[in-house]
Protein backbone atom coordinates (compact mmCIF):
# COMPACT_ATOMS: atom_id res chain seq x y z
CA UNK A 1 0.00 0.00 0.00
CA UNK A 2 1.50 3.50 -0.94
CA UNK A 3 1.05 6.25 1.50
CA UNK A 4 0.26 9.73 0.08
CA UNK A 5 2.00 12.42 0.95
CA UNK A 6 0.76 14.56 3.58
CA UNK A 7 0.73 18.44 3.73
CA UNK A 8 2.63 18.05 6.91
CA UNK A 9 5.37 16.38 5.41
CA UNK A 10 5.30 18.66 2.39
CA UNK A 11 3.74 22.01 3.16
CA UNK A 12 3.79 23.56 -0.39
CA UNK A 13 2.41 20.78 -1.84
CA UNK A 14 -1.52 22.11 -2.98
CA UNK A 15 -3.11 18.66 -4.42
CA UNK A 16 -5.16 20.27 -8.00
CA UNK A 17 -2.57 22.66 -8.35
CA UNK A 18 -1.39 21.21 -11.75
CA UNK A 19 -5.29 21.68 -13.16
CA UNK A 20 -5.52 24.93 -11.89
CA UNK A 21 -3.95 28.56 -14.02
CA UNK A 22 -2.09 27.36 -16.71
CA UNK A 23 -3.58 24.17 -18.75
CA UNK A 24 -1.01 21.29 -18.67
CA UNK A 25 -0.87 21.02 -22.55
CA UNK A 26 0.35 24.39 -22.64
CA UNK A 27 2.82 23.80 -19.97
CA UNK A 28 4.44 20.89 -21.98
CA UNK A 29 4.28 22.51 -25.11
CA UNK A 30 6.16 25.48 -23.48
CA UNK A 31 8.46 23.38 -21.87
CA UNK A 32 9.31 21.25 -25.16
CA UNK A 33 9.87 24.55 -27.12
CA UNK A 34 12.44 25.73 -24.72
CA UNK A 35 14.40 22.64 -25.64
CA UNK A 36 14.27 22.60 -28.66
CA UNK A 37 15.38 26.03 -28.98
CA UNK A 38 18.22 25.47 -26.66
CA UNK A 39 19.46 22.52 -28.83
CA UNK A 40 18.79 24.42 -32.09
CA UNK A 41 21.24 27.59 -30.61
CA UNK A 42 23.79 24.45 -29.12
CA UNK A 43 23.61 23.00 -33.00
CA UNK A 44 24.92 26.78 -34.50
CA UNK A 45 27.59 27.39 -31.81
CA UNK A 46 31.28 27.73 -33.60
CA UNK A 47 32.76 24.08 -33.46
CA UNK A 48 29.35 22.17 -31.82
CA UNK A 49 29.30 20.52 -34.75
CA UNK A 50 32.89 19.66 -35.61
CA UNK A 51 33.58 18.87 -31.85
CA UNK A 52 30.81 16.40 -31.63
CA UNK A 53 32.19 14.82 -34.97
CA UNK A 54 35.61 14.67 -33.75
CA UNK A 55 34.49 12.87 -30.49
CA UNK A 56 32.62 10.24 -31.88
CA UNK A 57 35.52 9.71 -35.09
CA UNK A 58 38.31 10.35 -32.73
CA UNK A 59 40.82 12.96 -32.62
CA UNK A 60 41.02 15.14 -35.60
CA UNK A 61 44.38 16.01 -37.38
CA UNK A 62 44.79 19.33 -35.90
CA UNK A 63 44.35 17.94 -32.61
CA UNK A 64 47.24 14.89 -33.20
CA UNK A 65 49.45 17.62 -34.55
CA UNK A 66 49.25 19.50 -31.65
CA UNK A 67 49.72 16.85 -29.27
CA UNK A 68 52.68 15.55 -31.05
CA UNK A 69 54.27 18.97 -31.33
CA UNK A 70 54.04 20.15 -27.81
CA UNK A 71 54.84 16.49 -26.28
CA UNK A 72 57.83 15.97 -28.61
CA UNK A 73 59.17 19.83 -27.30
CA UNK A 74 58.88 19.67 -24.03
CA UNK A 75 60.90 18.90 -21.04
CA UNK A 76 59.49 18.75 -17.42
CA UNK A 77 62.06 19.98 -14.84
CA UNK A 78 61.14 19.27 -10.90
CA UNK A 79 62.10 22.06 -9.02
CA UNK A 80 61.26 23.57 -5.30
CA UNK A 81 59.06 25.07 -3.42
CA UNK A 82 58.31 28.78 -4.21
CA UNK A 83 60.41 29.53 -1.20
CA UNK A 84 62.95 27.79 -2.89
CA UNK A 85 66.05 28.64 -5.39
CA UNK A 86 65.76 25.77 -7.51
CA UNK A 87 62.36 27.33 -8.48
CA UNK A 88 63.79 30.71 -9.49
CA UNK A 89 66.57 28.60 -11.42
CA UNK A 90 64.32 26.45 -13.17
CA UNK A 91 61.79 29.63 -14.28
CA UNK A 92 65.54 31.62 -15.61
CA UNK A 93 65.60 28.46 -17.78
CA UNK A 94 61.99 28.43 -19.22
CA UNK A 95 62.61 32.51 -19.62
CA UNK A 96 65.98 32.10 -21.60
CA UNK A 97 65.60 28.81 -23.47
CA UNK A 98 61.76 28.52 -24.41
CA UNK A 99 61.42 28.59 -28.38
CA UNK A 100 59.64 27.22 -31.01
CA UNK A 101 61.52 24.22 -30.87
CA UNK A 102 61.62 23.80 -26.58
CA UNK A 103 59.42 24.45 -23.96
CA UNK A 104 61.00 24.43 -20.24
CA UNK A 105 58.01 23.09 -18.22
CA UNK A 106 59.14 23.82 -13.94
CA UNK A 107 56.85 21.68 -11.98
CA UNK A 108 56.93 22.80 -8.07
CA UNK A 109 58.66 19.89 -6.01
CA UNK A 110 59.41 19.18 -2.28
CA UNK A 111 63.53 19.75 -2.29
CA UNK A 112 66.57 17.99 -3.58
CA UNK A 113 65.70 14.32 -1.72
CA UNK A 114 62.29 14.29 -3.16
CA UNK A 115 63.50 15.35 -6.75
CA UNK A 116 65.79 11.82 -6.93
CA UNK A 117 62.42 10.06 -6.03
CA UNK A 118 60.28 11.93 -8.56
CA UNK A 119 63.21 11.86 -11.85
CA UNK A 120 63.70 8.17 -10.71
CA UNK A 121 59.82 6.96 -10.50
CA UNK A 122 57.40 9.73 -10.91
CA UNK A 123 55.85 9.71 -14.66
CA UNK A 124 56.51 12.83 -16.99
CA UNK A 125 59.69 14.20 -15.04
CA UNK A 126 62.69 14.67 -17.44
CA UNK A 127 65.29 16.21 -14.86
CA UNK A 128 65.17 17.00 -11.74
CA UNK A 129 67.59 19.34 -9.39
CA UNK A 130 69.42 17.86 -5.98
CA UNK A 131 72.31 17.98 -4.43
CA UNK A 132 75.41 16.16 -4.44
CA UNK A 133 74.93 15.68 -0.81
CA UNK A 134 71.71 14.20 -1.49
CA UNK A 135 73.14 11.60 -4.36
CA UNK A 136 75.64 10.46 -2.22
CA UNK A 137 73.47 9.96 0.51
CA UNK A 138 71.16 7.71 -1.44
CA UNK A 139 73.85 5.75 -3.00
CA UNK A 140 75.47 5.00 0.31
CA UNK A 141 71.62 3.83 1.64
CA UNK A 142 70.69 1.85 -1.37
CA UNK A 143 66.93 2.80 -0.21
CA UNK A 144 65.76 3.78 -3.41
CA UNK A 145 68.06 1.73 -5.69
CA UNK A 146 70.59 -0.60 -5.88
CA UNK A 147 72.45 0.88 -8.69
CA UNK A 148 71.69 4.64 -8.19
CA UNK A 149 75.51 5.58 -10.15
CA UNK A 150 73.84 3.28 -13.34
CA UNK A 151 70.35 4.80 -13.26
CA UNK A 152 70.56 7.99 -12.73
CA UNK A 153 73.53 10.74 -14.85
CA UNK A 154 74.31 14.35 -14.45
CA UNK A 155 73.76 17.14 -16.99
CA UNK A 156 75.89 19.74 -14.59
CA UNK A 157 76.98 20.48 -11.00
CA UNK A 158 75.23 23.94 -10.78
CA UNK A 159 75.93 26.39 -7.86
CA UNK A 160 76.13 26.18 -3.88
CA UNK A 161 73.85 25.99 -1.47
CA UNK A 162 74.55 27.67 1.59
CA UNK A 163 72.99 26.60 5.18
CA UNK A 164 71.17 29.47 6.74
CA UNK A 165 70.24 28.54 11.03
CA UNK A 166 67.91 31.42 11.73
CA UNK A 167 67.16 31.84 15.77
CA UNK A 168 65.91 34.50 18.24
CA UNK A 169 68.11 37.13 20.14
CA UNK A 170 68.76 35.36 22.72
CA UNK A 171 70.38 32.36 21.00
CA UNK A 172 74.11 33.68 21.04
CA UNK A 173 75.50 30.81 18.98
CA UNK A 174 74.65 27.33 17.43
CA UNK A 175 75.28 25.18 20.31
CA UNK A 176 73.12 27.43 21.99
CA UNK A 177 70.45 25.06 20.45
CA UNK A 178 71.80 22.24 22.78
CA UNK A 179 68.11 20.38 23.72
CA UNK A 180 66.07 23.15 22.08
CA UNK A 181 63.61 22.81 19.36
CA UNK A 182 64.76 23.18 15.96
CA UNK A 183 63.15 23.11 12.80
CA UNK A 184 64.61 21.10 9.91
CA UNK A 185 62.13 21.43 7.28
CA UNK A 186 59.62 18.37 6.29
CA UNK A 187 60.25 14.92 6.89
CA UNK A 188 62.29 12.86 4.21
CA UNK A 189 63.67 16.69 2.77
CA UNK A 190 67.02 17.47 1.84
CA UNK A 191 67.50 20.05 3.96
CA UNK A 192 66.16 17.33 7.03
CA UNK A 193 68.63 15.14 5.80
CA UNK A 194 72.02 17.07 5.98
CA UNK A 195 70.92 19.39 9.22
CA UNK A 196 70.60 16.11 10.57
CA UNK A 197 74.19 15.14 9.45
CA UNK A 198 75.75 18.54 10.06
CA UNK A 199 74.42 18.84 13.90
CA UNK A 200 75.46 15.53 14.59
CA UNK A 201 78.91 16.40 13.15
CA UNK A 202 78.59 18.97 15.76
CA UNK A 203 77.66 17.10 18.20
CA UNK A 204 74.37 19.35 18.79
CA UNK A 205 71.66 17.70 19.93
CA UNK A 206 67.99 19.19 19.77
CA UNK A 207 64.54 18.32 19.44
CA UNK A 208 64.04 17.89 16.42
CA UNK A 209 60.75 19.27 14.81
CA UNK A 210 59.35 18.98 10.97
CA UNK A 211 57.14 22.24 9.14
CA UNK A 212 57.43 24.74 6.12
CA UNK A 213 59.84 28.10 6.59
CA UNK A 214 56.97 30.33 6.77
CA UNK A 215 55.37 28.60 9.47
CA UNK A 216 58.74 27.88 10.97
CA UNK A 217 59.82 31.57 11.27
CA UNK A 218 56.18 32.83 12.75
CA UNK A 219 56.41 29.96 15.59
CA UNK A 220 60.53 31.42 16.46
CA UNK A 221 58.38 34.81 16.94
CA UNK A 222 55.93 33.18 19.25
CA UNK A 223 58.46 31.05 20.91
CA UNK A 224 57.28 27.87 20.14
CA UNK A 225 61.06 26.56 18.71
CA UNK A 226 64.40 28.08 18.97
CA UNK A 227 65.19 27.75 15.10
CA UNK A 228 64.87 26.72 12.16
CA UNK A 229 67.49 25.06 9.19
CA UNK A 230 67.08 26.42 5.60
CA UNK A 231 69.39 24.91 2.81
CA UNK A 232 68.93 27.30 -0.19
CA UNK A 233 70.97 29.47 -2.66
CA UNK A 234 71.82 32.76 -1.47
CA UNK A 235 69.80 35.10 -1.08
CA UNK A 236 66.63 32.88 0.35
CA UNK A 237 63.51 34.82 -0.19
CA UNK A 238 61.61 33.40 2.93
CA UNK A 239 64.79 34.75 4.94
CA UNK A 240 64.82 37.97 3.44
CA UNK A 241 61.73 39.03 4.12
CA UNK A 242 62.30 38.90 8.22
CA UNK A 243 61.83 42.63 9.42
CA UNK A 244 64.39 44.32 11.56
CA UNK A 245 61.77 44.19 14.25
CA UNK A 246 61.14 40.74 13.96
CA UNK A 247 63.70 40.30 16.55
CA UNK A 248 65.46 37.20 14.58
CA UNK A 249 69.35 36.78 13.29
CA UNK A 250 71.38 34.30 11.60
CA UNK A 251 73.60 32.27 13.22
CA UNK A 252 76.79 31.02 12.53
CA UNK A 253 77.74 27.55 11.03
CA UNK A 254 81.37 26.60 11.88
CA UNK A 255 83.64 25.01 9.59
CA UNK A 256 84.85 22.30 11.82
CA UNK A 257 88.00 19.57 10.44
CA UNK A 258 84.96 16.98 11.04
CA UNK A 259 82.81 19.08 8.24
CA UNK A 260 85.35 19.38 5.93
CA UNK A 261 85.59 15.91 3.83
CA UNK A 262 82.12 16.37 3.15
CA UNK A 263 81.01 20.24 2.86
CA UNK A 264 82.63 23.39 1.03
CA UNK A 265 82.89 26.05 3.16
CA UNK A 266 79.81 28.96 2.92
CA UNK A 267 79.59 32.86 3.51
CA UNK A 268 76.57 34.51 4.12
CA UNK A 269 76.67 38.53 3.73
CA UNK A 270 75.12 41.09 5.22
CA UNK A 271 74.15 43.02 2.39
CA UNK A 272 72.04 40.40 1.11
CA UNK A 273 70.64 39.92 4.89
CA UNK A 274 70.67 43.37 6.33
CA UNK A 275 68.31 42.76 9.45
CA UNK A 276 69.66 39.26 10.30
CA UNK A 277 73.71 39.79 10.08
CA UNK A 278 75.18 42.07 12.92
CA UNK A 279 78.42 43.59 12.46
CA UNK A 280 79.03 44.14 8.72
CA UNK A 281 80.70 41.23 8.70
CA UNK A 282 80.60 37.61 6.22
CA UNK A 283 78.94 35.03 8.58
CA UNK A 284 80.44 31.85 8.46
CA UNK A 285 78.07 28.35 7.22
CA UNK A 286 78.34 25.35 5.15
CA UNK A 287 77.46 24.69 1.42
CA UNK A 288 76.55 21.95 -0.29
CA UNK A 289 76.66 22.13 -3.80
CA UNK A 290 73.39 21.82 -6.28
CA UNK A 291 73.34 19.10 -9.32
CA UNK A 292 70.91 18.90 -12.27
CA UNK A 293 70.24 15.10 -12.86
CA UNK A 294 68.26 13.07 -15.02
CA UNK A 295 67.83 9.35 -16.12
CA UNK A 296 70.41 7.28 -18.22
CA UNK A 297 68.41 7.06 -20.82
CA UNK A 298 68.87 4.80 -24.03
CA UNK A 299 70.19 7.20 -26.76
CA UNK A 300 67.32 5.70 -29.14
CA UNK A 301 64.42 6.79 -26.99
CA UNK A 302 62.24 9.66 -27.06
CA UNK A 303 63.58 11.21 -23.62
CA UNK A 304 66.75 10.98 -24.53
CA UNK A 305 66.01 13.37 -27.74
CA UNK A 306 63.69 15.73 -25.60
CA UNK A 307 66.81 16.12 -22.82
CA UNK A 308 69.97 16.10 -25.49
CA UNK A 309 67.67 19.18 -26.94
CA UNK A 310 67.31 20.78 -23.89
CA UNK A 311 71.19 20.09 -23.04
CA UNK A 312 71.96 21.78 -26.08
CA UNK A 313 70.14 24.67 -25.79
CA UNK A 314 71.67 25.25 -22.44
CA UNK A 315 75.11 24.64 -23.13
CA UNK A 316 74.94 26.87 -26.53
CA UNK A 317 72.79 29.78 -24.96
CA UNK A 318 74.53 29.94 -21.17
CA UNK A 319 75.68 33.44 -21.20
CA UNK A 320 72.53 34.60 -21.43
CA UNK A 321 71.92 33.07 -17.93
CA UNK A 322 74.96 34.49 -16.26
CA UNK A 323 73.23 37.80 -17.24
CA UNK A 324 70.94 40.09 -14.83
CA UNK A 325 68.30 40.10 -14.40
CA UNK A 326 68.80 36.17 -14.15
CA UNK A 327 69.57 34.50 -10.55
CA UNK A 328 73.09 35.74 -9.62
CA UNK A 329 73.57 32.31 -8.25
CA UNK A 330 74.07 31.34 -12.50
CA UNK A 331 77.27 34.06 -11.97
CA UNK A 332 78.55 30.88 -9.99
CA UNK A 333 78.02 28.13 -12.35
CA UNK A 334 81.08 25.87 -13.95
CA UNK A 335 79.54 24.06 -16.30
CA UNK A 336 83.00 22.08 -16.98
CA UNK A 337 83.27 20.98 -13.15
CA UNK A 338 83.08 16.85 -12.30
CA UNK A 339 81.09 14.81 -10.41
CA UNK A 340 83.33 12.67 -8.94
CA UNK A 341 81.46 8.86 -9.14
CA UNK A 342 78.89 9.76 -11.38
CA UNK A 343 78.55 9.80 -15.09
CA UNK A 344 77.85 12.89 -16.79
CA UNK A 345 74.60 12.84 -19.97
CA UNK A 346 76.74 12.34 -22.93
CA UNK A 347 75.53 15.17 -24.72
CA UNK A 348 76.39 17.63 -21.78
CA UNK A 349 79.99 15.83 -21.98
CA UNK A 350 80.07 15.96 -26.00
CA UNK A 351 79.56 19.54 -25.53
CA UNK A 352 82.02 20.08 -23.14
CA UNK A 353 84.81 17.92 -25.01
CA UNK A 354 83.73 18.63 -28.98
CA UNK A 355 87.29 20.26 -29.65
CA UNK A 356 89.15 17.27 -27.92
CA UNK A 357 86.64 15.04 -29.96
CA UNK A 358 87.19 16.47 -33.15
CA UNK A 359 90.83 15.45 -32.59
CA UNK A 360 90.41 12.51 -31.78
CA UNK A 361 88.14 11.96 -34.96
CA UNK A 362 90.63 13.28 -37.32
CA UNK A 363 93.34 10.93 -35.70
CA UNK A 364 91.28 7.79 -36.14
CA UNK A 365 90.17 8.88 -39.55
CA UNK A 366 87.73 6.13 -39.44
CA UNK A 367 84.11 6.64 -39.92
CA UNK A 368 82.00 9.83 -40.45
CA UNK A 369 81.05 12.05 -37.28
CA UNK A 370 78.51 13.84 -39.67
CA UNK A 371 76.64 10.44 -39.74
CA UNK A 372 74.36 9.96 -36.16
CA UNK A 373 75.23 6.59 -36.45
CA UNK A 374 79.33 6.74 -36.29
CA UNK A 375 79.25 9.73 -34.33
CA UNK A 376 77.32 7.73 -31.45
CA UNK A 377 79.87 4.95 -31.67
CA UNK A 378 82.76 7.47 -32.49
CA UNK A 379 81.56 9.70 -29.25
CA UNK A 380 81.54 6.55 -26.94
CA UNK A 381 84.99 5.37 -27.84
CA UNK A 382 86.13 9.21 -27.31
CA UNK A 383 84.70 8.44 -23.69
CA UNK A 384 86.42 5.59 -23.37
CA UNK A 385 89.77 6.83 -24.02
CA UNK A 386 89.42 9.99 -22.21
CA UNK A 387 88.71 7.63 -19.03
CA UNK A 388 91.43 5.12 -19.90
CA UNK A 389 93.78 8.49 -20.17
CA UNK A 390 92.71 9.74 -17.53
CA UNK A 391 93.77 6.73 -15.03
CA UNK A 392 97.27 7.08 -16.98
CA UNK A 393 97.36 10.39 -15.04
Amino acid sequence: MVTQPTKAAFPHFRPGAARSGIPRRAVHALVLGLLFATMLLLSRAPGYAQTTRATKAGPTPLAEEWKTKINSNTVAIIAGSPEDTYLDITHDLAVVLNDDNLRILPIVGQGGAQNIRDVLYLRGVDIGITTAQMLRYFASTGELSRSLDQQLTYITRLYPEEMHVVAARDIKSIQDLNGKKVNFAEAKSSTEITARDVFGLLSINVDEVNMNEADAIAAIKSGQIAATVMISGKPAEVISRIGANDNLHLLEVPYTPALENIYSRGELEPQLYPNLIDGGKNLQTVAVDAVMITINWQPATDRYRRVAKFVEALFSKFPELQKSPRHPKWREVDLSKDLPGWDRFPVAQYWLQQDKFAEFVAKRQVGDASNPADKQRLFKEFLEWTQNEAKKR
